[in-house]
């Protein structure tokens, strides 16, 4: 995968399952802060949706439109086997 592709994945959260859909904003290097390299770029702690620092492993940052009114995206890391590119139209 690589910067710009949509992707999609399903997340668990309180018993509850929900497929959730966006694009890769970056990709992160092993052993690379990923929530600094976004604060560097203006993107608010709030909009900032995963703890995970640092990991042993590769990651995507996945940026996901906020729905609503809102044009904020909201920030997510699922874990790389969960995610599957969209299909290409």
């Amino acid at each position: 995968m690589k910067v710009g592709d949509k992707v999609k994945w399903t997340s668990q959260s309180n018993g509850r399952t929900k497929e959730k859909r966006g694009t890769v904003h970056a990709v992160v290097a092993p052993d690379v802060n990923a929530v600094t390299s976004l604060l560097k770029t203006g993107i608010s702690r709030t909009q900032i949706k995963y703890d995970a620092w640092y990991s042993p492993k590769l990651r995507y940052i996945i940026a996901v439109p906020r729905g609503g009114k809102s044009v904020l995206m909201d920030y997510y890391c699922p874990r790389p086997a969960a995610l599957e590119l969209e299909d290409k139209q």
